[in-house]
């Protein structure tokens, strides 16, 4: 019984690293985006 605990904890623990991984890796892409409109002044058609 413990080890089912255990086991539903640590994938607890994977699925929010995973969920925090990604949240940074869209931040990242944002930064990137917004760095590159900035320093080569692109235009954005809209």
């Amino acid at each position: 019984m413990e080890s089912t605990r255990l086991h539903r904890g640590v994938v607890a623990v994977r699925s929010r690293w995973a969920d925090l991984e990604r949240d940074w890796q869209s931040v990242a892409v944002g930064a990137t985006t917004v760095a590159a409109i900035a320093i080569f002044e692109l235009q954005i058609p809209w």
